[in-house]
């Protein structure tokens, strides 16, 4: 299977944060909107296959096509009660995982820039191929959209 893990290793065109929160979904993104003048808004669930049954995920989306260079960023819940996402050595810790679709921004600059909101305990950046998420990240954009995102 070398063939499939060099397939997504050459689709992993984006980056990948991992923070750890008190803060529940809902609250993370309006806290992130409020700070970064993002528009994060609920976009859909992600149902991750476990080792007994299936684990659910919010997942939040912004999309900025205002500048000369679109970005995406998305939110995504890493842990949850039947499971959790990231499974890397330390991937417990981090409550959520952010993606990044921003080529230009450097993302040591949006750590910067989250690092000192409440309710925040610490950031770091991961690297997606050994996170344990890329196969479920990769497709994000595949996942079904919510009710609420079609209007």
């Amino acid at each position: 299977m070398q063939w499939l893990e060099e397939d997504f290793a050459d689709a992993c065109d984006f980056e990948l944060i991992g923070l750890s929160s008190h803060l529940p979904p809902h609250r993370l993104a309006w806290e992130l909107n409020q700070h970064l003048e993002w528009g994060l808004c609920f976009h859909t669930v992600l149902e991750i296959p476990q080792r007994q049954g299936c684990s659910e995920h919010a997942v939040y989306r912004f999309e900025d096509e205002s500048t000369d260079h679109p970005q995406t960023w998305y939110v995504i819940e890493n842990k949850s009660p039947n499971g959790m996402i990231a499974r890397f050595k330390g991937g417990a810790e981090m409550d959520y995982l952010i993606q990044s679709m921003d080529e230009e921004r450097p993302l040591g600059e949006i750590i910067e820039r989250i690092r000192p909101l409440k309710g925040i305990n610490y950031i770091l950046q991961l690297d997606p191929l050994q996170s344990g998420a890329i196969e479920h990240l990769a497709l994000i954009d595949l996942a079904p959209v919510a009710e609420e995102d079609e209007k």
